[in-house]
């Protein structure tokens, strides 16, 4: 019954092609402005958290400085992809006249501001742990709001429902640890 079940969601499943495909070239640029963030921010806390030790405070985590690092990482996209330019309207990135948003999550989700209007943007989700540690980037192809999880009044955050949006998701790095 059980290989019968997974027959059925496999033949109704489709598979989803993006218009425009990253190239090997971008995608290998979109994981050297990753790993060059993650490094000098690697670096940073190698250098502050003896300091906020002494003081008796814990350093700030990834998530924390993850505004600044976004920007990093997207300006560093744009200068090792020529494909790739400044944001059109309220998006970090543009390629081929298509809106690219650059988020920074912890461990294996993704997470989106309530107010965030999904209208078929990209997602270029970098994943990390202990910090200063990329685990993987993955690209969400032009999203849906029904990708996310419901708007709740208590909550300023929806998370990304991996089994409704796991046809639009490639996978451009993992690391191996």
């Amino acid at each position: 019954m059980r290989e019968q079940q997974q027959f059925e969601l496999a033949a109704t499943e489709q598979i989803y092609v993006p218009k425009g495909p990253l190239t090997d070239e971008e995608k290998e640029g979109i994981i050297l402005a990753v790993k060059s963030a993650f490094l000098k921010l690697r670096n940073l806390y190698d250098k502050i958290t003896p300091v906020f030790d002494e003081y008796g405070f814990r350093a700030p985590s990834a998530g924390v400085v993850a505004r600044d690092l976004s920007e990093k990482i997207e300006t560093s996209i744009i200068q090792h992809c020529r494909t790739f330019t400044r944001g059109l309207r309220h998006a970090d990135l543009a390629r081929f006249n298509k809106r690219w948003e650059v988020k920074i999550c912890k461990d294996s989700g993704l997470t989106i501001n309530q107010s965030s209007i999904i209208d078929g943007e990209n997602y270029i989700v970098v994943n990390y742990k202990n910090n200063s540690r990329v685990k993987k980037i993955w690209v969400l192809w032009e999203a849906r709001d029904e990708f996310f999880s419901v708007r709740r009044r208590n909550s300023n955050a929806r998370t990304v429902d991996h089994s409704k949006a796991r046809v639009r998701v490639q996978v451009i790095y993992k690391s191996d640890s």
